[in-house]
């Protein structure tokens, strides 16, 4: 029986694919993991879970993510659990207003496994990551790296998803094909060929027929379902 992790972390997401995302990967090394879809009950939680260690991320409903590190400041019972931040918008300016709001680190997204662990390490002291779910270090290894992959690709479906079912309504085939061209470049081998194959169908699509836009809408629906059970799985 494998020993169980004493670290508790808190995942505050909207995004439910990568809330599972990363408590499956906490998970595997036997973390106690509770999840948050919202700044509000992720206020409520930290005080009730009383994490070692929280993941917020900075868009959020309700409250964002840097109205709740000044919220978390002023609350004693909570106010010194440490935060890392993950955003998909690292530039500069996120990076230093959530710094001076009080996280104590900031992580791009597509989410980097390494840096993750690194960070945790170093903020909660020790090396956490040693147990995992009867997978040696070289297997646990080569499940992130494959993560990884179908989650930045996840994520930047999600991106231009608004942008791809709007080329659609409005019947913009040269975007369609734009937006087809440049997320295969993200979906690699590891990612899925299976998806990859779709977004190279919608590509080359001729577009001249009414059935052609109900194929590429039944595809892009195909393709959000089988991304978010990869990252889920």
């Amino acid at each position: 029986m494998q020993k169980k992790n004493n670290i508790k972390v808190l995942i505050i997401d909207d995004n439910l694919s990568i809330l599972q995302y990363l408590k499956t990967v906490f998970e595997r090394y036997q973390f106690e993991v509770k999840t948050s879809t919202n700044g509000y009950e992720g206020l409520q939680d930290a005080a009730e879970f009383r994490p070692d260690i929280i993941f917020l991320d900075l868009m959020m409903p309700n409250i964002d993510g840097i109205k709740m590190l000044n919220l978390k400041k002023v609350l004693s019972d909570i106010k010194d659990i440490p935060v890392i931040v993950i955003s998909a918008n690292a530039g500069r300016n996120n990076v230093l207003a959530a710094m001076e709001a009080g996280a104590d680190r900031v992580l791009a997204k597509p989410i980097n496994v390494k840096l993750l662990r690194a960070a945790v390490n170093e903020l909660i002291g020790g090396d956490n990551f040693k147990v995992t779910n009867g997978f040696n270090n070289k297997q646990s290894q080569i499940i992130e790296e494959n993560s990884e992959n179908i989650l930045e690709i996840y994520q930047k479906f999600d991106e231009y998803l608004d942008t791809f079912l709007t080329a659609v309504n409005n019947r913009d085939s040269s975007s369609i094909k734009k937006i087809s061209s440049m997320l295969n470049e993200y979906c690699t081998s590891n990612c899925s060929s299976e998806i990859s194959f779709m977004l190279k169908e919608i590509e080359g699509r001729d577009f001249t027929k009414p059935s052609d836009w109900m194929f590429v809408e039944m595809k892009i629906k195909q393709i959000e379902q089988k991304l978010k059970k990869k990252i889920t799985n």
